[in-house]
């Protein structure tokens, strides 16, 4: 009797797997944490979907936007044993920024924060309508495992209405609040 029941068991089972309608057994698509595409395939493996066919985008200049402070990634340069980025801030406000500080953090693929570093220098006296460039370095890290930058700090600036007596409180966020930070190809960079 257990016999025929374990033998029944095994064949509804067969049944059941045999009938799991074929949309589910399909491959598809997903984006990793880094924004890359994964493509999920139906006998548990997986690969990134390359865009081979799509020809390379120029280079996205900065998107001329009144009223607004627009920072490009410029650059990546691999190192030995660290990553450095280069930054282009663009200031498109009208008013001068006599002072701004951003920092930046790198990512691991597994959406882990690496470090947060950066320039050592200030974005200063920016006139409207200039641009600066800045560099940054991620060390003990290479680029290849860096899947994010974030824009981050900037919470005490000299720029327009923002200034150095003006209450941190009250103006927590505005200074990269100010900053549109352009999509790159170098690898996903926002804030």
């Amino acid at each position: 009797m257990k016999r025929s029941t374990r033998l029944l068991s095994r064949k509804l089972l067969l049944i059941a797997v045999l009938t799991v309608p074929a949309a589910a057994l399909a491959d598809f698509e997903v984006s990793a944490p880094d924004g890359r595409r994964v493509l999920l395939q139906d006998n548990g493996t997986w690969r990134y979907v390359e865009t081979k066919d799509k020809p390379p985008a120029p280079a996205e200049k900065p998107k001329s936007r009144e009223g607004e402070l627009v920072l490009l990634l410029e650059r990546k340069v691999e190192r030995d044993k660290s990553c450095q980025f280069a930054v282009r801030l663009t200031n498109n406000a009208p008013y001068e920024v006599q002072n701004l500080v951003l920092h930046y953090s790198a990512y691991r693929a597994n959406g882990q924060v690496y470090d947060t570093v950066t320039s050592g220098r200030a974005f200063a006296s920016l006139k409207p309508g200039d641009a600066q460039s800045r560099d940054f370095e991620f060390y003990g890290l290479t680029c290849k495992d860096i899947a994010r930058v974030q824009v981050v700090g900037g919470e005490r600036c000299n720029m327009g209405d923002l200034n150095r007596w003006s209450d941190p409180d009250d103006v927590k966020g505005q200074c990269l609040g100010r900053v549109l930070v352009q999509e790159s190809k170098l690898v996903r960079f926002d804030k």
